[in-house]
């Protein structure tokens, strides 16, 4: 079976064909909507010093919906996980450092699908009587390519929530923890079972509240340990930079390969990994996106795409620079353990701790942020009879993840990824181009 699923991702779901539609997406869209993501000036004046609209307190629907800045939050409490940390280092085993150059691409590019999915998110979404909003992205799938893509979209969803948003996730906060702190794998498992069941149990306008306190904490203390890292190895700075740019158009074969093997696989697994990352294409991050109180679709998006830029341009971009300056990536280590050996040479004993506490926190927030992806698309497809019942299921599989050897669940989590940003994408398209319906404006 796992040997179907890694030729399944290999070669159809994130061969050539996919890494043409994400591209050809990202590119296409950008050039729609004039290449905004490289006006960042403008991107941070129209969300975090936009006058946007905020819960009113005496609103019976205060506690209903998220301000924007609690989207951001959530969306960057879901993506910052063990795709910055662990599966950076994986890519980087597998795709040379210049896969770290094709996660830039993809993020930039993705800035642009972020926005467009989001756009038509806010557009197509639902106010209920008690004022909460309910959307995403299989409401503009219905829309263009019909009831059964939708609910495609939203099955996949499901299970990607369960497997990557759940599972891979919590599997790597136990990982982290008895590596960091010698905490036994089923110990972590009650705990994740614990925190996650709290937050998905509290609802998603409470985990944004706790997110909006806690994200900027905890990707601030990380980003200083990098920086940390870094500058203790700043000679090796301009080394790691040429890496990067000379790996990314290497046409040198893998393996007695054919020639631009290299360049290939590069791309495809920087844009793999920088897809698991910060998930833009996927659709996942229109059903925050669409809870928020901003009435405003353009600047809504805008919070949307400001989050793929944080966690890839800027944390996973870090990341791959303390990995790479500290040649943790040449010492015959397994990918997943890049980013401790980086951090060991500035932290020494402690850098297991550090990050395995990072890890933890990251990943408890991603699955707790997962679960509300799979609960709003069981909404969607079977009402709101089950949704408690899906909660149960989803909080039980933490343990699974914490205590299962889990290969096959990674290379299923890539699968669901791939499947779910085929109607998305599509749906997308078809939008801004036939219909002409995203637009840098309301």
């Amino acid at each position: 079976m796992l040997d179907i699923i890694n030729f399944l991702n290999e070669k159809i779901i994130w061969g050539v064909p996919a890494l043409i539609l994400f591209l050809g997406t990202g590119i296409y869209l950008s050039i729609k909507l004039n290449f905004f993501q490289f006006n960042l000036p403008r991107i941070i004046k129209m969300t975090f010093f936009s006058s946007g609209k905020n819960p009113d307190k005496n609103s019976p629907s205060e506690t209903k919906t998220l301000s924007p800045f609690q989207t951001l939050t959530s969306a960057l409490a879901v993506t910052l996980g063990t795709g910055n940390i662990v599966a950076l280092g994986t890519a980087i085993a597998l795709g040379g450092a210049g896969a770290v150059f094709w996660m830039v691409v993809s993020a930039f590019l993705g800035m642009a699908t972020a926005y467009a999915e989001n756009y038509l998110g806010i557009k197509t979404r639902r106010t209920k009587p008690d004022g909460s909003r309910f959307g995403g992205a299989f409401f503009y799938i219905k829309e263009v390519l019909g009831s059964k893509w939708a609910k495609f979209f939203a099955l996949c969803c499901i299970l990607a929530s369960l497997g990557m948003g759940n599972m891979t996730q919590i599997n790597a906060l136990a990982v982290s923890l008895e590596r960091g702190f010698g905490v036994p794998l089923w110990t972590s498992g009650v705990m994740a079972m614990v925190l996650v069941g709290l937050l998905v149990f509290g609802g998603a306008v409470f985990f944004g509240q706790v997110t909006e306190k806690v994200i900027p904490v905890l990707s601030v203390v990380y980003i200083i340990g990098c920086f940390i890292v870094i500058i203790m190895n700043f000679s090796e700075l301009p080394t790691a930079f040429s890496r990067i740019i000379q790996e990314a158009f290497s046409l040198r074969s893998v393996g007695g390969g054919v020639l631009g093997s290299a360049l290939m696989r590069g791309m495809s697994w920087g844009f793999r990994r920088g897809i698991f990352s910060h998930e833009a294409g996927l659709g996942t991050a229109v059903i925050f996106n669409s809870m928020s109180s901003e009435e405003s679709a353009m600047k809504q998006s805008l919070w949307a795409s400001l989050a793929v830029f944080i966690d890839t341009v800027i944390i996973c971009v870090l990341t791959a620079l303390a990995i790479l300056v500290t040649g943790a990536d040449k010492l015959g280590i397994e990918g997943a353990l890049f980013a401790s050996a980086a951090f060991g040479t500035a932290f020494g004993k402690y850098a297991d701790m550090f990050l395995s506490a990072c890890i933890a926190l990251f990943a408890v927030a991603t699955a707790s942020g997962w679960s509300f992806f799979g609960t709003v698309c069981v909404e969607y497809l079977f009402g709101k009879k089950f949704i408690k019942l899906f909660a149960v299921i989803f909080t039980l599989c933490c343990f699974i993840g914490a205590t299962a050897r889990l290969e096959l669940i990674w290379g299923a989590a890539d699968v669901f990824n791939g499947l779910m940003a085929v109607p998305n994408l599509l749906a997308v398209l078809i939008f801004a181009w036939k219909y002409n319906k995203i637009k840098m404006q309301d």
